[in-house]
């Protein structure tokens, strides 16, 4: 394993910059993580910001689509050892050979965002737990697998990194309801949706009602579900591992804001965290490995 950046010097502050820039929180974990661990988690978290935002780069589903192959293209090149020239695909590749990252779990991860193109919601909940899966389960597997040495790798640990990236991902889909609308992207499942005919209404304006509350608990619900998992996993694991599931640790603080707040998913004072509140409460996590 690598002691120092994977890549350029250049690559690494253009994965470093992206991510600190457009997913602070991620970012915050991963400085929790010794190196060499860090920079791998630096080059998958700024993959994912790469994959995720294909539903605004584009205007058409199947210009996003292109998109979308072109990053499976570039798993199966790194993976083979034979990367694009891409300033997220090189340090990509040093984290696939380094930590031996199954392309399964990039591949789950792009599926799941080719559903972002699709102009219809999912059809019912086991539909959205599946698009939870490869979303946040899979990229959290790979995260955990970027932070602890392969030897080192159990399958509690494994879970505990699955459960991690669930429950981050049903917090985002909570802070991101309207956000998610505007962009287009359809989130609650259609079955839902017939049980609550305001709810289209009140993400649509942003206004909190008893549609939104009751999504909004649901989801919080389904995270914290996950931290049970997650809480098996950290007893058993190190400082680097503990970086990788720390994302469920910042999860827990949005969903007690959230229910503080009366599940109302719209106040932005809620749904985002400043640098000194984010880092306050990652402490315990860098001081006692508390994850959750």
């Amino acid at each position: 394993m690598q002691d120092g950046p994977p890549d350029s010097l250049s690559d690494l502050t253009y994965c470093a910059d992206l991510v600190r820039d457009a997913d602070a929180d991620r970012f915050a974990t991963a400085m929790l993580c010794p190196t060499p661990g860090r920079w791998r988690l630096l080059a998958l978290y700024a993959f994912n910001i790469e994959v995720s935002k294909t539903r605004e780069a584009v205007r058409e589903p199947m210009i996003g689509e292109i998109r979308l192959q072109w990053w499976r293209d570039a798993v199966a090149e790194c993976r083979a050892g034979n990367p694009r020239r891409h300033q997220v695909v090189h340090p990509l590749a040093t984290a696939m050979l380094d930590s031996n990252l199954p392309e399964a779990c990039f591949l789950e991860v792009i599926d799941a965002r080719s559903q972002d193109l699709d102009d219809f919601p999912p059809v019912d909940e086991d539909k959205l737990r599946a698009y939870i899966e490869g979303s946040g389960g899979a990229l959290g597997e790979l995260a955990y697998r970027c932070a602890v040495p392969e030897a080192d790798l159990t399958p509690v640990g494994l879970q505990a990194g699955r459960a991690a990236g669930r429950a981050w991902a049903w917090i985002g889909l909570a802070r991101g309801l309207h956000v998610h609308a505007v962009m287009g992207r359809h989130t609650v499942p259609a079955t839902w949706l017939a049980r609550h005919p305001d709810l289209s209404k009140e993400v649509a304006l942003a206004k909190v009602g008893a549609a939104s509350k009751a999504w909004t608990e649901w989801l919080v619900n389904q995270a914290r579900a996950e931290f049970p998992t997650v809480r098996k996993g950290a007893a058993k694991t190190d400082k680097s591992g503990q970086a990788a599931l720390a994302p469920a640790r910042l999860a827990d603080v949005y969903a007690k804001r959230l229910q503080k707040g009366g599940y109302d998913p719209y106040q932005l004072e809620i749904n985002t965290l400043g640098a000194a509140r984010r880092a306050w409460s990652l402490l315990g996590t860098s001081l006692f490995g508390r994850v959750v």
